[in-house]
């Protein structure tokens, strides 16, 4: 992608990252503000082969950002109007401007640990090319503890964006307009690590071109918390496999993929007496739900219920991966990860490297 687009990509992945908006009103202003201001520094830091560490020193205070400034105004190559929207923020009212950029410094916050400016700072000659990736068929494990996933976060959702606006450019080029080879995006608790910005999108479209995502939540209301109503409520309707698995506890999310598995006839029969000792009875037909709510939230360890599209709702019994026939691949790969995680963090260098 050229610098512009990919200050665009990542600055929406930093901004994003941070939940800046969530606690604030007005967030989709706030929002947008500091992923203007964004863009602008990683253009001008990309068009002046400076360092992480010189965006990292700019995100400390906007006065610092008028290096950045001066960069874009001189540059030729630098985008129209960058340079504007830059000095505009740093000389705002000082309200506006110190909001704009206590999110623009929690977006940069994980560049305070010297481990995580190493690994983002290459050596010279060293790059991570995304499209180049993607066409040998590469693997890439993103692993973050929870003490340190919530300032990284920004830095991860910056990346997984890069890759898949990549993914989705050398898609639209391809024959059919399908990646080739498919991309996978195994999200496993992705509403804890990141949020990512463009999953509502990816989740519906992602599948026509070759990129298939996996997202796995915790439950719905977790994803309403991190995305909002509107584009948890996207996420959902866009699987199209949806697996559910025991212990969910919020009603309002039991009672509606209970509505989802149907409803069933049962036959109900009521008997009744007369004063004069009469019996009589009579069967009726009444509609109750294929499994109910409190079922649902019991249903046992190692059980879930598959959703697939007009399909009809089937209970499946899931294969923990110690019994599955390639166990012992996987746990041969585990260790080679574990090894590997263990050196680099010997190694400081290798860390960064890889």
């Amino acid at each position: 992608m050229s610098t512009v687009r990919t200050a665009l990509v990542r600055a929406r992945g930093l901004a994003a990252g941070v939940g800046f908006g969530r606690s604030v009103s007005d967030s989709d202003f706030w929002t947008g503000q500091t992923q203007t201001a964004l863009r602008c520094l990683l253009h001008a830091a990309a068009l002046d082969s400076r360092r992480a560490v010189d965006l990292y020193r700019w995100s400390l205070n906007p006065v610092l950002a008028e290096d950045a400034v001066a960069i874009l105004s001189r540059d030729r190559t630098a985008a129209s109007g960058w340079a504007d929207a830059l000095d505009a923020a740093i000389h705002s009212d000082p309200r506006t401007r110190d909001s704009i950029w206590l999110g623009v410094r929690q977006s940069l916050a994980a560049l305070a640990d010297p481990d995580v400016l190493r690994a983002v700072d290459p050596a010279p000659r060293e790059s991570f090319d995304p499209a180049a990736f993607l066409r040998e068929s590469g693997t890439l494990y993103l692993l973050a503890a929870a003490v340190t996933s919530a300032s990284c976060a920004p830095l991860v959702a910056a990346f997984v964006e890069d890759i898949t606006e990549t993914a989705r450019a050398l898609a639209a080029r391809a024959p059919g307009a399908r990646l080739d080879p498919p991309l996978l995006l195994a999200l496993d608790e992705i509403a804890n690590l990141t949020p990512l910005p463009s999953l509502p999108q990816l989740m519906a479209e992602g599948g026509g071109t070759g990129i298939t995502t996996l997202a796995v939540l915790q439950s719905l209301a977790q994803a309403r918390s991190r995305w909002g109503e509107h584009a948890a409520d996207a996420i959902w309707d866009a699987a199209t496999v949806k697996i559910v698995l025991g212990g969910l506890a919020k009603y309002r999310d039991l009672d509606d993929v209970a509505r989802l598995l149907g409803e069933i006839d049962e036959l109900t029969e009521t008997r009744s007496r007369s004063r004069e000792g009469e019996r009589s009875s009579s069967t009726s037909v009444r509609l109750v739900p294929v499994m109910p709510a409190s079922v649902l939230r019991t249903l046992p360890f190692g059980t879930g219920v598959l959703l697939l599209r007009q399909s009809r709702p089937i209970v499946v019994d899931l294969c923990a991966w110690p019994d599955r026939r390639d166990a012992r691949a996987l746990l041969a790969g585990q260790k080679a990860v574990e090894a590997s995680t263990a050196l680099a963090a010997h190694v400081p260098e290798l860390g960064a490297r890889r």
